[in-house]
């Protein structure tokens, strides 16, 4: 669907507006339920997180009554479902990645279209509807502008899945395409998150805000709110006051393709950018003798990579500075550990031989590489050299995850046994007509209530 409108306000409300009666491809629906099927797996993963648990502590003290699951336990409003359940899916930093807007794009779609799908009473035909909206919307406003935006200091995903995040929901409330323009100047107008808050619990708490504020700006825009309605358009507001030297600007909104078929799913619990050169990593297959020899650990990598993992320590005080961390990414890598959840799990106690092996690390702006590709070459006493390359990450559309590979992430992360097969196989369903997929996640809320918190955790 191509609009020739000089308004992407225009384009993107008539997009949505259209939604109900789109013929959605299989393959669509497809790439949708493999979205959900992770994001529930890392949300679940991620039960015993402290950043998830405050923020459900805090929703939990509202006492508003609702009909919204939350995953950690129990029941809410749409808002505070969505700020819950957004802020546990990225608590891992183990979602899916929308590489070409470089926006953890589930985390917070998935969050606002089941938090509100639930409080209207949606089907999960509608919910999925709603999601794949949402994610196309959230992906033609941030297409090409994922570097640009981060390279200047702003979230992407606070960014574009808020606006993603307030689309699905316009889906949900069946807004009229006025009031679907107002919900999106709304969303846009919050557009927020710092990259200065990476390795801290504010990065997971991104993407929670951005769904809360999806479903906010829908609910204000069916109240009759009125917002600016031309910030999305190329060289508009949105794109000025992010990209102030006009390096790039929203295009003018196309939606030919399906974007969803271009989302990246996470193999290692660690910021997607470290992934290539972790690929690289592991695929040398090092014995625990010859780590015990290396010498020196160069690792090739691209502009963004290194801008965001480069300058650390290989020395993490915490799991989430460890996730940011390529030295100390690398280092896990090539001492062959899978970098699991468990692997960044709190309490946060390095091994020694890790971090030492981390500190032979050196992280190279490489201009031979991108977002998905990395070189390793690592030295060894004797002299000799090994290299590895990787051209495209696993995980990435050109070399994408499995169902059975994302069966045994969910596994992995929900717990091995047939309730975790059940739970994978109703959720691969979603949509399909028998409501059960909605029915597993709601049970979910009663198995997993919060532990209590550990004296000796650290703070991340």
């Amino acid at each position: 669907m191509k609009i020739d409108n000089a308004s992407n306000g225009i384009a993107i409300a008539r997009y949505i507006g259209a939604a109900r009666s789109r013929a959605i491809p299989a393959d669509v629906i497809e790439a949708a339920r493999m979205c959900l099927v992770d994001w529930v797996a890392v949300c679940m993963g991620a039960r015993s997180e402290e950043a998830g648990r405050s923020v459900h502590a805090v929703v939990d003290g509202w006492r508003v009554p609702g009909r919204s699951t939350l995953l950690i336990g129990g029941q809410s409003g749409a808002t505070g479902a969505a700020l819950c359940n957004g802020t546990l899916a990225h608590c891992l930093d183990f979602d899916d990645t929308y590489v070409k807007a470089n926006t953890h794009t589930s985390a917070p779609l998935w969050a606002a279209t089941l938090a509100l799908g639930q409080e209207v009473g949606a089907s999960e035909e509608e919910m999925l509807t709603a999601f794949i909206t949402g994610f196309e919307v959230a992906a033609r406003v941030g297409y090409g502008l994922g570097e640009t935006v981060t390279a200047r200091g702003f979230h992407a995903t606070g960014v574009f899945g808020r606006l993603g995040a307030a689309a699905a929901c316009a889906v949900l409330l069946r807004l009229d395409e006025g009031a679907a323009q107002h919900a999106l100047g709304v969303a846009a107008t919050q557009a927020s998150g710092l990259v200065g808050s990476f390795g801290t619990m504010s990065k997971p708490f991104h993407a929670g805000k951005a769904a809360m504020d999806g479903v906010l700006s829908a609910q204000l825009a069916a109240a009759g709110f009125k917002a600016a309605t031309e910030l999305l358009n190329p060289g508009g507001a949105l794109a000025t006051a992010i990209i102030q030297d006009r390096a790039a600007t929203i295009a003018v909104a196309d939606f030919t393709e399906w974007e969803i078929l271009n989302n990246s799913f996470k193999p290692y619990a660690a910021c997607h950018l470290t992934h290539p050169a972790i690929d690289a990593a592991r695929s040398l297959a090092l014995t625990s003798d010859e780590v015990g020899r290396v010498t020196t650990v160069r690792a090739d990598i691209g502009a963004l990579a290194h801008q965001i993992t480069g300058p650390k320590t290989g020395t993490p005080a915490s799991s989430l500075e460890g996730k940011f961390d390529i030295k100390y990414c690398l280092a896990l890598a090539l001492h062959g550990r899978p970098l699991s959840a468990a692997d960044f799990a709190e309490p946060f106690r390095p091994e020694p031989r890790i971090l030492e092996t981390a500190q032979k690390v050196d992280a190279i702006n490489s201009a031979s590489h991108g977002y998905s590709s990395a070189a390793i070459t690592v030295g060894f006493k004797s002299g000799e050299e090994r290299r590895a390359e990787i051209a495209i990450a696993k995980g990435h559309p050109g070399n994408p995850m499995t169902w059975d590979d994302m069966r045994a992430k969910l596994v992995g992360l929900v717990g091995a046994g047939g309730e975790a097969d059940a739970l994978f196989e109703d959720l691969r369903q979603f949509g399909s007509g028998s409501q059960k997929s909605l029915r597993a996640i709601e049970r979910l809320a009663g198995e997993s209530r919060p532990a209590e918190r550990s004296p000796s955790a650290k703070s991340h």
